[in-house]
């Protein structure tokens, strides 16, 4: 499954590796499980999303993900970005 690096900014920065299906999910995901504790997405700013796709060149291995599609709730808080 892809993994995502999403960040966002909410009184102060995150980052975390997301594997999911897609953006989307990966956003949710960050939103649901990441940082901070935003209400109905106020607050948030700057939320950008990029492809995984390096490996750490001394140990050749994909950074890990925090999170998967596991930890996505559906009937979760959304955010719309």
């Amino acid at each position: 499954m892809p993994k995502y690096t999403v960040t966002g900014t909410y009184a102060e920065n995150y980052e975390l590796t997301i594997e999911a299906p897609d953006e989307d999910t990966a956003v949710q995901i960050f939103y649901q499980q990441g940082g901070g504790s935003p209400i109905d997405g106020y607050g948030w700013d700057n939320i950008e999303v990029d492809f995984v796709s390096w490996h750490d060149p001394d140990t050749h291995e994909e950074p890990e993900a925090a999170y998967t599609v596991e930890d996505y709730d559906p009937n979760g808080g959304k955010i719309r970005w």
